[in-house]
């Protein structure tokens, strides 16, 4: 890994972990994110998916329309780091 490449993945992980804290603190049942990225080409091919607590929670979600506050929160946190996810998948823990 680079330095490059490691200066990346430090800033996306405190920025992801940003953005998890502050879904937590907008939405019960949000439990926690995880990214994948290939950081030879990072604008391409960042991924995210979001665990809510269960099956329960995330339907809940879905209902009440908050995924799309959860992407939104995901996408101006990266915004910030000139970031864009490729797909952000909700599943249940």
């Amino acid at each position: 890994m680079t330095k490059t490449q490691k200066q990346i993945d430090k800033l996306l992980r405190t920025t992801l972990t940003g953005a998890c804290e502050h879904i937590k603190d907008h939405l019960t049942g949000f439990s926690w994110l995880t990214h994948y990225i290939d950081l030879k080409k990072p604008t391409l091919s960042l991924k995210v998916r979001c665990y809510f607590i269960d099956a329960v929670a995330l339907e809940q979600a879905k209902q009440q329309q908050h995924l799309a506050l959860v992407e939104s929160i995901i996408v101006a946190e990266l915004a910030v780091i000139n970031l864009i996810p490729q797909e952000i998948l909700f599943l249940a823990d």
